[in-house]
């Protein structure tokens, strides 16, 4: 992702939402299943784990 480093934090946090949001009610984006969902949300739980704490959020987050 080529953007200056705050606009990309921002990026990543939005995408992280989204895949949280996604996984826990999967009515918000019917094309995608959950599993998917969690999926993608761990893989960047994983490799931004910087963003996943300051949001408040961990692995589990997606089955509360």
């Amino acid at each position: 992702m080529n953007a200056r480093p705050a606009i990309r934090q921002r990026l990543i946090e939005i995408r992280m939402r989204r895949w949280l949001l996604v996984a826990k009610h999967p009515f918000v984006a019917p094309a995608c299943p959950p599993a998917r969902a969690r999926k993608n949300y761990w893989r960047l739980c994983a490799r931004f784990p910087e963003v996943m704490q300051r949001l408040n959020l961990n692995e589990l987050s997606v089955y509360e």
